[in-house]
């Protein structure tokens, strides 16, 4: 998977497009909150999980860009019966496609959708289990400039992958949101 997006990231930045290279590239940093749609995963780790997330994107056009982030979400909890130490770790690696639009000289909305790989592992009971999940991401958010390049946002979405384990589904990701800054150049 890291392959290929480097390969993807690589061939787009090949192309043509109408804007000036210093719009072309975006990094972004957000920090917030992941509610998990799993409930079994609620039961040990809570309700909400902290979560960082890095993100860079490339300009197709003014309003199409393609992205690659990475998300993680970790917790420690007690499992339900026993009462044993618990740890969890969900890495995620996602690649997709956004849309941009400005509101205003300040305002701006952005919409995305891409793919998910999902890599965990927890460990509880003297044992670890670990994998990956592929799954989807989508997302939506305000931006506001604050000059220079540089801007704040806000978003919100929703990541899902499934993997059974030990006969057992169990659904990674959930709901997201969180503030961020990043810097157009």
């Amino acid at each position: 998977m890291k392959k290929a997006i480097l390969l993807i990231l690589a061939a787009v930045m090949s192309l043509p497009t109408g804007l000036s290279a210093a719009q072309r590239f975006t990094v972004s940093l957000a920090a917030g909150v992941q509610w998990s749609s799993d409930s079994g995963y609620r039961d040990v780790y809570g309700r909400s999980v902290f979560q960082p997330k890095v993100q860079a994107g490339y300009s197709l056009s003014q309003d199409f860009y393609l992205w690659v982030g990475y998300g993680r979400v970790g917790a420690k909890g007690q499992t339900v019966e026993l009462q044993s130490t618990a740890e969890s770790v969900q890495n995620n690696l996602l690649l997709g496609a956004g849309y941009q639009r400005a509101l205003s000289e300040k305002f701006g909305v952005r919409a995305e959708l891409g793919l998910a790989d999902v890599l965990y592992r927890e460990k509880a009971l003297g044992e670890t289990v670990s994998g990956s999940a592929l799954g989807f991401f989508l997302s939506g958010g305000l931006t506001f400039s604050l000059g220079g390049g540089f801007f704040a946002l806000a978003e919100a979405g929703y990541l899902t992958a499934k993997k059974t384990i030990n006969s057992v589904v169990v659904k990674m990701g959930g709901l997201e949101a969180g503030l961020g800054a990043g810097l157009r150049f």
